[in-house]
């Protein structure tokens, strides 16, 4: 009486107990007489033959059993106590053995396959194996048994990596590949199984790579319920930059629940044998069919992936193999009985076999933050957790990019970027920019970093030297920023310094450099920019508790920089009294308000406080209301409604409290100069503040100092801004410093959120910026690197700055978020850039967070002549036009990416560039375009390559808004190691 639409994607159970209620219909209406027994023959036929097409759409649910091994690249050991297993009392794991097993255990059977994702560890591996490994392993990966996914030197975190870093360690894994098992071993999964989150900007950069799906194993819980409701667990990803299938794993990235046949776990083996009183098959396969079928339910396609793996296992792969199939035989042994056929497989297959089954998915267009996998548990706090460290991370990502130009562009030397590369590759993963390893792991992340930027400093000063024609050495000062201290200039014995500062950027730079100085007795004298000026400034007094041996002075010197080129400029010691010009401090009235006029903005501060109280925008005469307050909010130990603590990785306050003011602020200087002027303020013992309103700049910049944190309760320490804007519920944070993606307090787009968390569950990564608005102004704040942040009431921002607390948070990690330093808890340092105007000028943020993101690279001697001055590698003017890779790529050519940096939205509009004259001598005719990560040609990459190219012409390629592309310029050997640019 009810129809049935049979479905070819149904399970099979749906269809075998409709037919069988039909059967019983049929016997209970016809079989009550013997006049009715024709017609029941009749409808016996039609039943039979509603079998035989049921029987037809019948087939077994095909479950591609792929056997991994998730192997973290540091976590709670480093990266080399992972790799050889060593540290066995802190985890038990040899990822070296891992590989070794594995490959064995293929080269065995050619029926089995493996996948590997980490080529950290691979390329560490292969290095260590002979010439017949090499060709075995490459037959494997030829004939499908080993397939690399992923491809990335790490599996990359997607809320705190910049989208640079990203292409970077992509690149350096992807391009191994290339190089040592060619276009056969070229992924084409994204495999982000462990990330606490995903990003759209991370799906529309593996959609550029040419990898056409996207797995991931985390995601709200509320959502996840919803898509397993309305079986949507797999869609379409359309990101900018690409659209990709993504899928949702079932079981996190585990084997089912009881079947772990791995040594690191205590699941039962598999026993055959009737005779053993260990006999346990029959309840082993009744118990796997039951979770197969619950997770068979859940999908549309008629294929299951079952992960059979997890974080380091396989390190006795015999074992696992072995218990997998006698599971594989005896469920295909029944497969009519259970409705299942296991296969061995790989997540490429199996979205194969899924896209050929539907062809209707659903559509996805913003990203997966925040995530929480309970009610109480939102993984929102390593948005800022380890701040220093993210700090060095996104410090290190410009420096590596103006490493790598140098190596270009100077003779070769004896250094290389290769150590800074693979340091950066190692510290994209998403235990180690996240700030959620140990601490021991977090110290090896940073030593990584320090050994590879010592390498580039080398490289640097060394090019430089050449390049300028000097005798004697350069240095470079590293800690000049963050502690105002260099040990060159801090040499009272030296009358002269030489500076070559260099612009990673590919557009010219206005720069206010701030070099740490022993005394501010020296002038400015032969400056290649004639409208360089310096000025002195005393060093702020919290260097001193970051640092004892901070100098007294910091220079000051405005200068402009071209384009990826160089300016240079010295420092001669002069005992007149003409050239200590030294910013003196100035009493105001304290019921007076100060006032600071630029070429962009008035800005007003409170005369007794040194509060930021208003920012008149010049241009459209609008005017801003806005403070900023330090606050902290107190961490959870847990409470009666879940046990669920702040930690590495959960952000949870005290519930139903809200953010403390920290301490009232008092001005403790007021510095005002021809070039910049700068405010500065305190709040109690431990946050300290410094506003900068520089005379040409658009924004406001603001350093704020933080620490030591007081240990009495857990605190989170945020910097609020409070603004008149009327912005609402609304706010838009950047995805991996691509698009700006809009946000609203207590509302996602895909399902219909219940918040349980109206603090934390409202946070989302600020890469690199934040923004609200209103009908008319935007008010947008810029980062120096990734933290958490909101907009909770509107026309307020706030940031989180700085964590530290005394209970761990259970996620694995085993230790609380306890920085310190010299006995002390860690002091951090950062800036805000500020910028407000009206919505006309909003996309000028873009050009703004570039001179943020490129910070210039200063090559310091003493009594060093410079001869000639390096030009420009570059030609290039647009400002909208980002070169965002110059950089060797093998023996005979070079790779460059550019960019159109604004979006759509943003005014952002078609871009031609003439890679001809932007590029000159470096520029080839035998160019060719490359996938993002230049390991596949663009027809690998893109579906509708006419499309793609339909603005070039000869050397000039178009860019549409936001687009990045890839070229590689092949010279022959000689020439290239001969580019040596000279004015």
């Amino acid at each position: 009486k009810t129809p049935v639409i049979v479905h070819e994607n149904d399970n099979r159970s749906f269809k075998l107990s409709y037919y069988n209620e039909y059967k019983s219909y049929l016997r209970s209406r016809f079989m009550s007489s013997s006049k009715t027994t024709p017609i029941f023959l009749i409808a016996l036929v039609i039943a039979s033959i509603l079998s035989c097409i049921l029987s037809s759409n019948n087939k077994p649910i095909i479950v591609h059993v792929v056997p991994h091994t998730h192997d973290d690249v540091g976590w709670l050991k480093t990266v080399d106590q992972y790799y050889y297993g060593v540290k066995d009392d802190i985890q038990l794991a040899g990822v070296q053995y891992i590989i070794d097993t594995a490959i064995q255990a293929l080269l065995l059977d050619k029926n089995k396959t493996f996948i590997y994702v980490e080529i950290a560890f691979f390329k560490r591996w292969w290095e260590e194996q002979d010439t017949e490994m090499h060709e075995k392993v490459r037959e494997l990966v030829k004939n499908g048994q080993l397939e690399f996914i992923n491809g990335g030197y790490c599996m990359n975190d997607e809320a705190n990596a910049h989208y640079t870093a990203t292409i970077d360690q992509m690149s350096v894994g992807l391009q191994f590949l290339q190089k040592e098992f060619g276009p056969y071993a070229a992924p084409r999964i994204a495999w982000q199984i462990d990330p606490f989150g995903h990003s759209s900007a991370q799906a529309g950069l593996s959609a550029q790579m040419g990898l056409e799906g996207l797995f991931f194993a985390r995601m709200h819980y509320q959502d996840y319920q919803n898509r397993i409701d309305n079986k949507e667990l797999e869609f379409n990803w359309v990101a900018e930059g690409g659209n990709i299938f993504t899928g949702k794993l079932f079981r996190h990235y585990n084997a089912p629940p009881g079947f772990c046949f791995d040594t690191l776990c205590n699941d039962p083996p598999i026993v055959t044998n009737k005779k053993s009183p260990e006999y346990n098959l029959d309840e082993r396969l009744e118990t796997f069919v039951g979770l197969l079928q619950e997770q068979a339910d859940a999908y549309r396609s008629g294929h299951i992936m079952l992960t059979m793996g997890s974080d380091f296992e396989y390190e006795n792969a015999h074992k696992y193999y072995k218990n997998l199939e006698l599971l594989m035989k005896y469920i295909n042994a029944n497969t009519t009985q259970n409705g299942f056929k296991m296969i061995y497989s790989t997540p490429s297959r199996y979205m194969d076999a899924v896209l050929s089954n539907i062809k209707n998915l659903s559509n996805k267009t913003d990203d997966l933050f925040p995530y929480a996998e309970s009610p109480h548990s939102y993984w929102t706090g390593y948005f800022t957790s380890r701040p220093t460290l993210k700090g060095y991370i996104r410090s290190m990502n410009s420096f590596l990019q103006a490493c790598k130009h140098i190596e270009l562009m100077a003779p070769a030397t004896s250094y290389t970027s290769e150590l800074l590369r693979l340091a950066m590759g190692v510290a994209q993963h998403h235990d180690a920019v996240t700030g959620t390893s140990k601490q021991h792991v977090a110290d090896d992340y940073a030593e990584r970093l320090a050994i590879g930027q010592t390498q580039c400093e080398n490289l640097i000063n060394t090019g430089i030297k050449h390049l300028t024609g000097s005798v004697n050495d350069l240095y470079s000062c590293r800690l000049a920023a963050n502690e105002s201290t260099c040990h060159i200039t801090g040499d009272t014995t030296k009358s002269i310094f030489t500076f070559i500062v260099y612009n990673p950027r590919s557009t010219a730079k206005d720069i206010y450099l701030r070099i740490p100085m022993s005394s501010s007795a020296y002038r400015l004298v032969n400056p290649s920019d004639p409208t360089a000026f310096v000025s002195y400034i005393p060093t702020h007094y919290t260097s001193y508790q970051i640092n004892p041996k901070a100098l007294p002075i910091e220079a000051i010197v405005h200068l402009k920089v071209p384009g990826m080129g160089f300016t240079t400029f010295q420092l001669k010691k002069d005992f007149g009294v003409d050239y200590r010009i030294v910013l003196k401090s100035i009493p105001v009235v304290k019921t007076e308000n100060i006032r600071i006029e630029s070429e962009s903005l008035i800005v007003y501060f409170d005369g007794e406080s040194g509060s930021l109280k208003q920012v008149v925008d010049k241009k459209s005469q609008k005017t801003l209301r806005i403070s900023a307050k330090f606050m902290n909010y107190r961490s959870n130990v847990g409470d009666k409604l879940d046990r669920q603590t702040s930690g590495a990785y959960i952000f949870r306050p005290v519930y139903g409290t809200v953010a403390q003011d920290i301490d009232r602020p008092i001005l403790k200087n007021y510095l005002p100069g021809e070039f910049v002027t700068e405010v500065w303020q305190s709040f109690g013992d431990w946050v300290n503040l410094v506003y900068r309103v520089y005379v040409n700049k658009p924004y406001i910049e603001v350093e704020w100092t933080v620490g030591p944190i007081p240990m009495d309760h857990g605190r989170e320490v945020i910097l609020r801004y409070s603004t008149d804007l009327d912005s609402g519920k609304t706010f838009y944070t950047d995805s991996n410093g691509r698009e700006m993606l809009r946000r609203v307090l207590d509302y996602q787009p895909t399902w219909s959120l219940n918040q349980t968390e109206p603090v934390a569950g409202n946070y989302y990564p600020v890469n690199s910026r934040i923004s609200i608005k209103d009908m008319e102004s935007h008010f947008t704040v810029l980062t120096d690197r990734s933290q958490g942040g909101s907009s909770l009431s509107s026309g307020q921002v706030e940031l989180m700055l700085h964590r530290r607390m005394y209970k761990d948070d259970f996620k694995g990690v085993g230790e609380p978020l306890n920085e310190t330093q010299f006995g002390h808890g860690l002091i951090t340092r950062g800036r805000h850039w500020l910028f407000y105007s009206d919505l006309d000028s909003y996309g000028d943020h873009r050009d703004i967070g570039l001179d943020l993101f490129y910070q210039p690279v200063v090559s310091v001697g003493s009594d060093v002549e410079v001869g000639k001055i390096p030009r420009s590698g570059i030609q290039n003017t647009n400002k909208d036009l980002n070169v965002v890779t110059f950089e060797r790529f093998d023996e005979t050519s070079l790779i460059v990416r550019l960019e159109n940096i604004r979006s759509k939205s943003e005014g952002g509009k078609m871009i031609s560039a003439d890679l001809k004259k932007i590029f000159g001598a470096y520029f080839s005719e035998n160019f060719k375009e490359l996938g993002l990560a230049g390991d596949r040609p663009i027809e690998k990459v893109v579906k509708d390559l006419k499309d793609h190219i339909k603005y070039d012409s000869g050397s000039v390629i178009g860019l549409k808004p936001l687009q990045i592309r890839t070229f590689a310029f092949t010279h022959s050997e000689e020439l290239l190691n001969s580019f040596v640019n000279y004015a």
